[in-house]
């Protein structure tokens, strides 16, 4: 216990510097703590369900037609589900959405169409009741359901007798055969249903999804154990080969599919951004750890006298070492304790500030791992910050420390080079940080400049979907959207409305293939893809879609006339060079048979992501499709979320058992688009600020610090006839030098580093010249006047008190 209390004792002699060190660690090891906290809830360990690792996904894998996604047929799903030897189990699922209709009032509902093992795969079971049963998942099974928790306690007020009753769902009675556990993991914890029969997509023909290979279901599977991931992913491979010979026609034939771990699937495009927000919040606590480490140094250059009394009593290397180890393991466990306590607010801020914008942002918390890796950074940075001082303080010259005047006795030169290189490699890893802070900024700013396509401003969309009992033909689903968009068009403060089959940047990305006419026909799973849009004559103008040539949709483009669609700008660029698209013919239906005419071309739409170009798309006009979904788009003049109600008493005045679900303006579609590229900007940023901050103090207090140790030297100066003017002259070239230095070293690593963002930036290269030269141009105007304020000081150095001093 003796070093513990002499280090006690002598911190708390030297408050000014156990203040500083103290608030300085902990701010490093606070915002690594943090950010640590949220790197384990997102991306580390993001999936809540019962031996998560076991979990995989089946994804559609077709790059010669540049298709991608989580999604399978029907047909393959069954397949995997009878042949694959690698799984405990295989589910599948697709989106569902219903209405729910109680004591005469109507709420739309998010559910999904599940196989009858979907929750045993999952390692989940039901809170009440069972999972659903073979016989209620074959064809034309009786109309069953499983709610969720919140639905159970809302509508049936919790009671365990509930399982049994019915509840109507798009018109028709379902039993309850089950309830959800309080809180299904993400990503499905926005559930509130489960129905069975996959297989019978709303909307879709049956023979299609059945037999004909359409791909629409997610397939998601649990290995067996002593089952490798790789060896899974080889089965999944060879089965999808197999099925694809011998199945050439099916409309899925020529897409292969591999296994990607479910974490993955969910959480992968965030590693990258947080592995490189893991590497700068690192750069703040070095940053902090050579901050202190030169002010610790310094500390003990006034200490060598007695370090050297100590050595010629008999201490040892190993004594002093291990007493000036204890003070840095002292302030530090105290910069550990405070960084904690910053960690845990700042834990909550961002799980608060970043809510719609990460995946399990409500789950983020303080944990047990954090609190271990809070640990285990106090205890580096204490080493970081105490070793090196605490080697350079014991090797001391016993006898010429002892003869040395009290000018050398308070260190002179000794540990200079040591605290000068400590502010070069701060002032580098600061630059760095600015650097990329700054390219991530100007990126930011592109995006949002950059033309989309549409006019998001006054414009707000809603989801409605109906009822397939009752709406059962495309003439009764058109005639709803017609008369809905007319309702919406007469309530006050609407200026234009529309309906439309995904609106841009909202997640929708359905494709459909298509042939040339007057080009080789090829097999269905050889041609090409496009995405896949249907809207009304009055979509285009609700959100400001330019027209480039033809036309838009007319009332007069219904069933029994002639096929048209409308295709995007670089579609109609790339099938039809130097030539006019409108009046061409897309060919469409398994037999390509079905003859489309072009009759306009819209300008290019982003919208799958701002920061990628507009991908191909067709437009088939609502009058000739029909949906049993929709999405309806008002503008208007004012406040577009005063369109919530507008939307509503539309829909009510048509069909009251309809429910509006999803209500967003276009806005928050766009703002929540760019959630990825905000919190990058948000976290580096406030990185780099901290650093520059620490960096900045690190400057000023070792030439503060040289200043007083050098006051006898000033005063001899003056004395000899130096000016103020040369005196703050030489303490700022001192300065300044080591910030050139630094500057030079942080442009150096900054050239190479920034490549590791090069997948986050837009229209912007790493070597951008005016983020390089600005961020080179505030560092040293700051830098320059954190140097003048110590020059200042030495200017006013009186030299007959120094002389008198020393």
């Amino acid at each position: 216990m003796h070093p513990l209390r002499f280090a006690l004792r002598s911190l708390l002699k030297s408050p000014g510097f156990t203040a500083v060190a103290v608030l300085t660690m902990a701010v490093g090891i606070g915002a690594n703590t943090a950010l640590f906290s949220v790197y384990q809830s997102v991306v580390r360990d993001p999936l809540e369900f019962p031996r998560s690792n076991e979990l995989v996904r089946v994804w559609t894998n077709d790059p010669a037609r540049n298709f991608s996604a989580p999604a399978s047929s029907w047909p393959k799903y069954e397949m995997y589900r009878d042949e694959a030897q690698s799984f405990t189990g295989v589910a599948g699922s697709s989106f569902h959405n219903s209405t729910l209709t109680r004591n005469g009032e109507a709420e739309q509902l998010t559910g999904l169409q599940v196989s009858p093992n979907f929750l045993t795969v999952l390692g989940l079971n039901t809170a009440l009741g069972r999972n659903f049963t073979a016989e209620e998942n074959a064809i034309g099974g009786p109309p069953v359901v499983i709610l969720d928790h919140q639905l159970w306690q809302k509508y049936l007020g919790g009671r365990p007798g509930a399982v049994g009753e019915t509840v109507v769902i798009n018109n028709v009675s379902h039993t309850i055969v089950g309830i959800l556990p309080e809180s299904l993991p993400f990503p499905f914890n926005q559930t509130q249903y489960l129905v069975p029969r996959a297989f019978e997509v709303p909307g879709l023909n049956p023979e299609q999804v059945r037999s004909g290979g359409a791909i629409y279901l997610q397939i998601t599977a649990r290995l067996k154990p002593g089952v490798s991931f790789e060896q899974a992913d080889a089965e999944v491979r060879s089965l999808s080969q197999r099925y694809n010979t011998a199945h050439p026609a099916q409309m899925d034939a020529n897409s292969g599919h591999e296994l990607r771990r479910f974490s993955d699937e969910l959480f992968g495009n965030l590693r990258p951004t947080f592995n490189l927000l893991l590497i700068a919040c690192a750069f703040v606590l070095l940053i902090a750890c050579a901050n202190v480490a030169a002010l610790f140094q310094a500390r003990l250059s006034t200490r060598y006298k007695e370090i050297s009394v100590r050595l010629s009593m008999g201490a040892t290397r190993g004594h002093i070492i291990r007493q000036f180890l204890t003070e840095s393991l002292v302030f530090t466990a105290f910069a550990g304790a405070l960084g904690i306590v910053a960690s845990l607010w700042g834990t909550a801020a961002v799980s608060q500030a970043l809510s719609n914008q990460l995946p399990r942002a409500a789950d983020i918390a303080f944990s047990l791992p954090a609190l271990t890796f809070s640990i285990l950074a106090s205890g580096l940075a204490a080493l970081l910050v105490g070793f090196v001082p605490a080697v350079q303080a014991s090797r001391q010259h016993i006898a010429e420390t002892l003869k040395d005047t009290a000018r050398s006795s308070a260190g002179g030169n000794s540990g200079r080079h040591f605290r000068n290189t400590l502010i070069v490699v701060e002032v580098a890893l600061s630059v760095t940080l600015l650097v990329g802070a700054g390219l991530l900024v100007l990126s930011l700013v592109n995006l949002q400049r950059s033309p989309a396509g549409f006019n998001s401003q006054g414009v707000a969309a809603a989801f409605v979907t109906l009822p397939q009992q009752r709406y059962d033909t495309r003439e009764k689903q058109i005639q709803f959207v017609e008369q809905v968009s007319t309702q919406l068009r007469a309530q006050p403060g609407v200026a234009r409305a529309g309906a439309v089959v995904g609106v841009p940047l909202s997640g929708f990305n359905s494709i459909t293939p298509y042939q040339i006419e007057g080009q080789p026909i090829v097999p269905l799973p050889q041609r090409p893809l496009a995405g896949f849009r249907i809207a009304d004559p009055d979509y285009f103008a609700t959100i400001g879609i330019t027209l480039r040539e033809g036309r838009f949709f007319e009332p007069t483009d219904i069933l029994g006339g002639q096929d048209v669609v409308i295709v995007n700008e670089s579609f109609a660029k790339r099938l039809w060079p130097g030539q006019s698209a409108v009046g061409k013919v897309i060919l469409r239906g398994v037999n390509a048979d079905t003859r489309t005419l072009v009759v306009g071309v819209i300008a290019d739409v982003k919208s799958q992501s701002l920061a990628a170009p507009a991908p191909d798309e067709i437009f088939f006009p609502m009058g000739q499709r029909g949906t049993n979904a929709v999405q309806l788009v008002a503008r208007t003049n004012g406040d577009p979320t005063s369109m919530q109600a507008a939307m509503r008493a539309a829909v009510a005045a048509v069909d009251g058992t309809i429910a509006l679900s999803n209500f967003q303006t276009l806005d928050q579609i766009v703002a929540a688009s760019l959630a990825v590229q905000r919190l990058l900007v948000w976290l580096l940023g406030a990185f780099a600020a901290v650093a520059f901050i620490l960096a900045i103090v690190g400057l000023y207090s070792v030439l503060a610090y040289t200043v007083t140790q050098r006051t006898a030297e000033i005063g001899i100066r003056m004395a000899l006839g130096a000016q103020r003017g040369q005196v703050v002259q030489l303490v700022m070239r001192q300065g300044l030098a080591l910030v050139g230095l630094g500057l030079l070293a942080g442009l150096a690593v900054s050239a190479g580093a920034t490549r590791l963002i090069v997948s986050q930036l837009y229209e912007v290269t790493p070597l951008n010249p005016v983020i390089y030269a600005g961020v080179c141009v505030a560092f040293a105007a700051v830098a320059a006047l954190a140097c003048l304020l110590p020059s200042l000081r030495a200017a006013r150095v009186d030299p007959m008190i120094a002389l008198r001093t020393e």
